[in-house]
């Protein structure tokens, strides 16, 4: 079950042998607010892992796009928490060929220094914080994966209407002790546990090591492992063990 600020770091600090305070958030003991920061900077620092639980799908509707210097492309917002692609996930509805995304510099330069419409492939581009788009076709919309930039999430509750649900506000970082950690819990903790260590000068070299050997664990079973297989096995026949080369 998914942790709130307040219990990861009861968990840190009574695993490390220190005082567990009664609130961090708002706090004037610096050692507290030195653990919070810390904490913070694992919050976004572990985002990066690219972990299932934060990859979102977006679908961004070729209408009303915005206009560019060059009439033949036109910008599309893209989703509010949106932090990075995941890469060969983008298509166009409807067409079975995948858009590119990122489009090349190099190529999407020479788009533009041609004349017409570009029709045989769609091209994109991500600059800021918008979608660029090469000829976009009004009537179709753009899927594809990303990586959201808010591992932390609060609860807001709802105050409109008698029996009304709340609503989950996304963070990148811990603004309360009640904020909810959305990745896996051991992640954070041995990362904020050898990091908090180091800056008080304590020995912290093996709580590193325990939490980089957790996250290599966590990723093999987030992610899934290629499946090598047996010599004569359908669809890969054969006389030696087959499993996927190309890097993923």
């Amino acid at each position: 079950m998914p942790k709130s600020l307040k219990q990861l770091l009861d968990q840190v600090n009574g695993e490390a042998g220190f005082d567990v305070p009664s609130n961090y958030i708002g706090s004037t003991d610096p050692n507290i607010v030195q653990l919070v920061a810390i904490a913070n900077r694992c919050a976004v620092l572990l985002r990066d892992l690219h972990l299932q639980f934060l990859v979102k799908q977006a679908n961004i509707p070729m209408t009303n796009g915005m206009p560019t210097e060059d009439s033949r492309i036109f910008s599309f917002p893209l989703p509010d928490d949106y932090y990075c692609l995941v890469p060969d996930t983008t298509y166009q509805f409807g067409r079975i060929d995948p858009a590119q995304l990122p489009t090349p510099a190099s190529t999407w330069a020479y788009l533009k220094s041609r004349s017409g419409p570009e029709g045989l492939r769609v091209r994109d581009r991500i600059i800021g914080d918008r979608l660029y788009v090469f000829s976009p076709d009004a009537t179709q919309s753009q899927q594809f994966e990303y990586i959201s930039k808010n591992p932390v999430v609060t609860l807001v509750p709802a105050t409109s209407f008698a029996g009304q649900a709340g609503v989950y506000q996304g963070h990148e970082t811990f603004t309360t002790d009640t904020d909810v950690w959305l990745l896996d819990d051991a992640l954070i903790e041995l990362e904020i546990i050898w990091r908090y260590k180091l800056a008080k000068g304590l020995d912290s070299a093996q709580d590193k090591e325990n939490s980089r050997l957790y996250q290599n664990e966590l990723r093999g079973r987030d992610a899934g492992a290629q499946i090598v297989y047996p010599p004569g096995l359908w669809p890969w026949p054969g006389f030696e063990p087959y499993t996927n080369l190309w890097v993923q």
